[in-house]
């Protein structure tokens, strides 16, 4: 059995990362290939071949054409981090715009997971750095359970305490209901048709969530660091390494 994660201890998110260069073409401006078929153009519209070869001709230019198109449009490519590039990369990791997203993808659902509806599991980073030795950004924090809301609501009903209360304050809370014998029945039966933060969570198995999350940001170049008028500079993250500290 691999590790599981613990509520009570300090983890590193350490996540391999690389920087891609997205080459855009400005609007109104004509692609290599367009050129090309402009030229071509006008060298058969100057001579006196027939239709049906001369249109045969642009017919199989056009279609060579259209690929190489494609190409010079949006070329993307992996560029190594200079002393510029790593400064985008750590000022854009101090920005509320990377630190909410970074949030989102690491607060999971667990519904699909046997928990109950709403339950979630939570990363509270306390930093986010980028390491410059082997290119990778690590986020250090605590991961939070967060139970369902109407659980949560009936535990601040009774108490004061927080999300991170022990098991022992959960273990109590039927026993101050003593006279509702129905409810205590409808709660145990609750709990034993779900799992809790008890129950466990492999270490891989959120590695693999986060790197697929991740993912689908990479698809739609979603963390820019850097932007000009022919091409912006985005993070790429290649994989998820979770280490307790």
């Amino acid at each position: 059995m691999g590790a599981s994660i613990s509520f009570d201890s300090k983890y590193r998110l350490i996540l391999d990362t690389e920087v891609e260069c997205v080459s855009v073409t400005p609007p109104g401006t004509k692609t290599e290939g367009e050129k090309k078929r402009d030229s071509k153009r006008e060298s058969d519209g100057s001579g006196s071949g027939s239709g049906s070869d001369g249109s045969g001709s642009d017919g199989e230019e056009s279609g060579s054409g259209s690929g190489s198109d494609s190409d010079s449009e949006n070329k993307i490519y992996t560029v190594k981090p200079t002393p510029e590039i790593i400064n985008y990369i750590r000022s854009y990791l101090r920005k509320n715009e990377f630190l909410d997203e970074f949030d989102l993808i690491t607060e999971i659902d667990l519904d699909s997971y046997d928990h109950a509806p709403g339950s979630a599991l939570v990363f509270n980073s306390d930093s986010v750095v980028y390491m410059t030795n082997n290119q990778t950004i690590e986020a250090v924090g605590e991961w939070e359970y967060l139970p369902p809301e109407k659980e949560e609501q009936s535990k601040s009903s009774k108490s004061s305490k927080s999300s991170k209360s022990s098991k022992s304050s959960k273990s109590s809370k039927s026993k101050k209901r003593g006279g509702d014998s129905d409810d205590d029945d409808h709660h145990d039966d609750s709990r034993n048709k779900y799992k809790t933060k008890d129950d466990e969570l492999p270490v891989s198995e959120i590695e693999n969530i986060l790197s697929n999350k991740f993912e689908e940001y990479n698809k739609g170049h979603e963390f820019v660091i850097h932007e000009s008028k022919t091409s912006f500079l985005c993070l790429k993250i290649n994989s998820v390494e979770i280490v307790k500290e």
